[in-house]
């Protein structure tokens, strides 16, 4: 069976709508627990770490990632880094805690999302 572009995306698609959920509802229980600034700050981890993700995704089936996927590795987490220091460098209160929890769900939950559309397609 061949991976196309079209079924990377529609496993994406579904991988992200699932971790969306997860992380709404985790900026939910923190903005009860804490303050809606600290659950602006999950939703910014989870983007930090989500949109590159994206990006490498998108990039992948590119003929420039066909040819250095390293180099496209290392560019994502070189911006995700970036944007991770832009945050701590222009937020008032950057909350690091929650900041760091929304990327790690973004982290754990987006591969076995992933792992489970396309097992459950086959």
């Amino acid at each position: 069976m061949e991976y196309t572009r079209e079924k990377l995306a529609h496993h994406l698609i579904r991988a992200l709508s699932y971790t969306s959920v997860v992380v709404g509802v985790l900026a939910l229980v923190v903005w009860v627990v804490m303050d809606r600034t600290a659950a602006i700050a999950v939703c910014v981890g989870a983007g930090i770490v989500g949109g590159p993700q994206i990006w490498l995704a998108a990039s992948m089936f590119s003929r420039f990632g066909a040819q250095a996927p390293t180099l496209l590795g290392i560019a994502k987490f070189s911006f995700s880094a970036l944007l991770f220091g832009v945050w701590f460098a222009k937020a008032q209160n950057p909350h690091p805690g929650p900041l760091f929890l929304g990327a790690i769900v973004v982290l754990v939950c987006s591969p076995v999302f992933y792992h489970l559309a396309a097992r459950k397609e086959n």
